[in-house]
C-alpha cells in the first residue's frame, strides 16, 4: 500500500510538473517527488530486513531528490548526493546483515566516486585510488560469519601504492607496480618458507 500510494502521488506530481503548474519551482517539485518515492522504498524495508534490496532504490531516489533540490548550489559536486546516497545504502546493507560483506565494495566505490566527483587532476586520481584502498581494507577488517576476508589486503595495498604514485605525478604507475608486485610476492614466499621451516 505504501508503494502503491507513492506511485499514485508520484504520477500526480509528475503530471503537474509536466503541465507547468509549479512554474519556476519545477526542480523543487521533482526533488520532492524523488524524495517521496525514496521514502516509499524505505518504508518497504521497514516492514522486514528481508526486503534489504529496497534500501538501494530508496537511498538512490533520496539522492536524486537532493541533487534536484541543491544541484545548482553544489556546482561541480552536484552528482555527489546521488552517488553518496547509493554508497550509504550498501553500507547499511552490510550493517544489518554481516553475511552481505560484498556490499562494502560497491558502497566504498560509490562513496569514493562521490568524494572525487568535483575534483580534478592528479589529486582526483590519487583520492580515487586511496578510497578504493580503504574500501578493500574495510573488507579485510570487517567481521563476517565466515571470518575475515584477508585476501582483500592484497588489492588494498596495491591500490594504496597506485594512489601514492598517482598523487606524486608518476604518469605510468604500471612501470613500478609490476616490479613492486614481483618483489612483494617473492618476499612473501621467502618469508613463508623461512617461517614454515622453523621447529
Amino acid at each position: 500500500m505504501w508503494l502503491a500510494g507513492a506511485l499514485v502521488l508520484a504520477g500526480v506530481v509528475l503530471l503537474l510538473v509536466n503541465l507547468g503548474v509549479f512554474g519556476d519551482q519545477d526542480e523543487a517539485a521533482r526533488g520532492a517527488l524523488f524524495a517521496l518515492a525514496g521514502i516509499a522504498f524505505l518504508a518497504v524495508f521497514a516492514r522486514g530486513r528481508q526486503h534489504w534490496w529496497a534500501l538501494i532504490p530508496g537511498f538512490a531516489l533520496l539522492g536524486l531528490g537532493a541533487t534536484a533540490l541543491f544541484g545548482s548550489v553544489l556546482g561541480a559536486w552536484s552528482g555527489a548526493p546521488f552517488l553518496g546516497a547509493i554508497g550509504v545504502s550498501f553500507g547499511v546493507i552490510f550493517l544489518i546483515d554481516r553475511e552481505q560483506w560484498w556490499a562494502l565494495i560497491p558502497g566504498g566505490v560509490l562513496l569514493t566516486l562521490a568524494l572525487v566527483s568535483g575534483m580534478q587532476g592528479n589529486v582526483q586520481a590519487g583520492v580515487f585510488f586511496f578510497g578504493l584502498a580503504v574500501t578493500f581494507a574495510l573488507v579485510a577488517l570487517a567481521p563476517t560469519p565466515d571470518g575475515r576476508q584477508t585476501w582483500a589486503w592484497f588489492p588494498s595495498v596495491a591500490l594504496a601504492l597506485v594512489a601514492v604514485m598517482t598523487t606524486g605525478g608518476i604518469r605510468d604507475p604500471l612501470s613500478i607496480i609490476w616490479p613492486a608486485a614481483l618483489i612483494l610476492a617473492g618476499g612473501f614466499l621467502i618469508l613463508r618458507r623461512v617461517v614454515c621451516r622453523r621447529p
